[in-house]
């Protein structure tokens, strides 16, 4: 009796399957795909918006004051190197 439904269920089964590959693709509605063109995704993602930081006080204030320092102190020693070195080399004698 056991060996009768064994048998039994598998030709269910097989005799399913086989229908199931034989019915007409119209009628399952579980086959038609409405957006064809246009696909929905399973798992919308939405874009972060990145939002412009302002510049820290140190890039704003504490950059161009230290460049414009280092500038003053080059143009310093230049001029503090020119008007040494010329007093040295020329000087004027008096008769």
């Amino acid at each position: 009796m056991k060996i009768f439904l064994i048998s039994l269920a598998f030709v269910g089964l097989m005799s399913i399957n086989a229908e199931a590959y034989s019915m007409d693709n119209s009628l399952l509605v579980i086959s038609e795909n409405f957006n064809e063109e246009n696909p929905l995704p399973a798992i919308v993602i939405e874009e972060e918006v990145e939002v412009p930081e302002d510049p820290a006080w140190t890039y704003r204030f504490l950059i161009p004051i230290s460049v414009a320092i280092a500038t003053l102190v080059i143009v310093g020693n230049v001029i503090q190197y020119f008007r040494q070195v010329t007093k040295k080399r020329y000087k004027v004698i008096e008769k």
